[in-house]
């Protein structure tokens, strides 16, 4: 839990609630596809064999949260839409989080730092005629 100070007090919030301000916040900007886990996380879930998700699991690991000076320090790791212009989604995001944070909490941000970790691009849609020995497919299947 983190304890901010105001002007009018302090406000004692937690990880999650500030990850859940975010996560409401990104979900509105178009050309975010979602969030990923790190590679290390995926080696680890996949020896494990552990292929459940939760919520508040991914954005913990999307989402990182620190207080500096009694202000939010965010650090956001995303997946992005192929075309889409990195700087200006980086921007989008942090002017549309920074300003749902400075509603909901009532303080002003530190950082909010954008981590592009991948680009979805378009899935190609392949007819049959593209399939090789598609004859063959079709008889089988």
């Amino acid at each position: 839990m983190h304890t901010i100070k105001t002007d009018l007090g302090e406000i004692n919030v937690t990880n999650e609630t500030i990850g859940s301000i975010v996560s409401l916040n990104l979900a509105d900007v178009k050309g975010v596809v979602g969030s990923r886990k790190s590679i290390i996380k995926e080696i680890t879930d996949m020896l494990r064999g552990d292929t459940s998700e939760n919520e508040t699991e991914e954005a913990s690991r999307t989402i990182k949260i620190e207080i500096k000076e009694n202000k939010p320090l965010i650090s956001l790791y995303i997946i992005i839409k192929y075309g889409v212009r990195i700087p200006d989604i980086a921007w989008d995001i942090q002017s549309r989080v920074k300003e749902g944070l400075m509603k909901k909490l009532g303080t002003d941000i530190n950082e909010i730092d954008i981590h592009v970790q991948g680009i979805q691009f378009p899935k190609k849609k392949q007819s049959r005629k593209d399939l090789v020995a598609s004859n063959l497919f079709v008889k089988v299947f």
